[in-house]
């Protein structure tokens, strides 16, 4: 692609190639605001850039190629708690039809998408509860 570290910085509007490096050396992740614009200057999807399935993602990799915090995941018919204990995978009450709408809203995703995470989200929780 050619881009060097100094390329990406300024695409980013980062102070010091450093956060870049940082970020290949797997010692930091990006933080979510990055990711979308970060997927944009390499010209790949932002799903691509996470270790993730991205035919299969759970809720939390939705959210952050979205470029969102958890704490921006609040909307009407849903508190941040309860977005996230779902993108926890928390065994629990299926989500209403409001609180899929309002994920799918926030996100700008379809309805079934947020579906199909969820319970990807909930089977990763299972996945790791069974080898505590």
């Amino acid at each position: 692609m050619g881009l060097t570290r100094g390329d990406l910085t300024l695409a980013l509007g980062l102070s010091s190639p450093s956060r870049i490096r940082v970020w290949e050396s797997g010692i930091e992740r990006p933080r979510p605001r990055f990711v979308p614009k970060l997927a944009a200057v390499l010209g790949v999807e932002p799903l691509q850039l996470l270790d993730v399935d991205p035919d299969d993602p759970p809720l939390a990799a939705l959210r952050v190629a979205a470029g969102l915090a958890t704490n921006e995941m609040g909307a009407p018919g849903m508190s941040v708690m309860t977005y996230v204990r779902l993108e926890d995978g928390r065994p629990g009450s299926e989500p209403t039809g409001k609180v899929i709408a309002s994920i799918a809203a926030v996100l700008r995703i379809d309805e079934a998408l947020v579906q199909s995470a969820i319970r990807r989200s909930r089977s990763d929780h299972a996945a790791e509860a069974a080898f505590r």
